[in-house]
């Protein structure tokens, strides 16, 4: 695999892409179109939040037969909470894009984010769809990564080439999310474009597994959003051996998925809303998969371990108490905690003396922590950040 450090999602073959400002921000462009020249496969992963805004639903619907040719995406508006209304906004968008486009309706997917609670200003995105269409090509990727952002600081893509028995594939995405970031998903969306030839089966499997192995594992507030989508577009273009599942070439594929994946989930933790640590928080030795993960997210989600990170402050106790709190069977006197690489905490006792030497290497932008439960052979791995004085004064202004 070789990741391509100047690759877009219009890198694999076939995909164009466009963005503009329809006038829903001030000047920054808000609306972006991914096309494939060809229909192709498609699978996604959405939301687990039992509120789910108007495009996530109408997705879900249009995905039943696992294909789809465009995606739109509009920032600064959810068109969540917007009922009945909010549903046939995103409907008649679809379907005056797949006029443009010449495409069946159903091949359209809507994706959007920002503000919830206020319904789509519909007739500003309608009206920039001649624009946005005849404005398609293989060079505005960099404008489409910049249209999706809310809080985001930064543009997060990531693009890699594998090789499917001698055949150029290549795997590029595209991401946004900086706040209410926590499984399942967070308030992130992120679409990914291959020219692998794949079938249904396969790249629906590829995506969930991967999903659960990357954006699954971060947390920012542990706030779950309402908009979370994950889409993949295969259109075959690359022209390989069919992948397959339970395939040598199943894996390498899954596995340049889920490079690309957790790239960009690692790059939401670090731009994380006002945050200043990136965290990585490992639980091993847990009885089950499920209590090796409820066991980190207790510690990721801890608002007093995430000050604890933000102050550079040693008070280590507050990552036990947090272990405590939480639906975990262990054995405190068996439990081994270790901060920035040093044992904090073992045989139920304080196992540093010297918490100078803790406070110079929390003052690192890199933070481990790892609870050994020593209860069993299951980890898990969650990527999370610190909570800072600026995360409260972003969310106090955001509306």
């Amino acid at each position: 695999m070789k990741e391509l450090k100047k690759g877009t999602i219009s890198t694999p073959l076939g995909f164009k892409t466009n963005a503009l400002n329809c006038g829903m921000k001030k000047s920054k462009p808000d609306l972006a179109l991914i096309y494939s020249i060809v229909r192709a496969q498609c699978a996604g992963v959405f939301t687990k939040n039992k509120v789910k805004a108007a495009p996530v639903i109408l997705g879900m619907k249009n995905l039943k037969d696992n294909h789809a040719q465009a995606i739109i995406v509009n920032s600064g508006n959810a068109n969540c909470c917007t009922g009945k209304r909010g549903l046939d906004d995103a409907l008649l968008i679809s379907k005056s894009l797949a006029k443009e486009l010449k495409l069946p309706s159903i091949d359209i997917l809507i994706s959007s984010t920002g503000v919830i609670g206020k319904y789509l200003p519909k007739e500003k995105i309608i009206k920039s769809l001649p624009k946005l269409v005849s404005g398609l090509g293989f060079n505005n990727a960099h404008k489409a990564v910049k249209a999706i952002m809310t809080t985001d600081t930064f543009a997060k893509q990531v693009a890699v080439e594998i090789k499917i028995k001698n055949k150029t594939v290549t795997v590029a995405a595209i991401a946004k999310g900086a706040g209410m970031i926590c499984p399942n998903m967070a308030t992130m969306l992120c679409f990914v474009t291959t020219d692998a030839l794949i079938n249904k089966t396969a790249l629906t499997k590829a995506l969930k597994l991967v999903v659960d192995e990357t954006f699954n594992c971060i947390s920012i507030d542990g706030q779950m959003s309402t908009n979370d989508s994950v889409i993949i577009m295969a259109n075959g273009l690359a022209a390989n051996a069919m992948i397959v599942e339970n395939s040598r070439e199943f894996e390498v594929f899954a596995g340049a998925l889920k490079f690309v994946c957790l790239a960009l989930a690692k790059m939401i933790v670090k731009d994380g809303e006002g945050a200043t640590k990136f965290i990585e928080v490992n639980v091993i030795g847990a009885k089950s998969k499920k209590a090796a993960s409820t066991a980190a997210m207790a510690i990721s989600n801890s608002m007093l371990v995430k000050t604890m990170m933000a102050g550079n402050n040693p008070n280590w106790g507050r990552i036990p108490s947090a272990l405590g709190a939480a639906d975990v069977d262990f054995d405190v006197n068996k439990l081994v905690l270790t901060l920035q690489k040093k044992i904090v905490f073992k045989n139920s006792k304080p196992a540093l003396k010297d918490q100078n030497v803790l406070i110079k290497s929390l003052k690192k932008k890199d933070i481990n922590i790892t609870a050994n439960l020593n209860n069993g052979n299951f980890e898990h791995t969650v990527y999370s950040s610190d909570l800072t004085v600026e995360y409260v004064k972003v969310n106090m202004a955001y509306n």
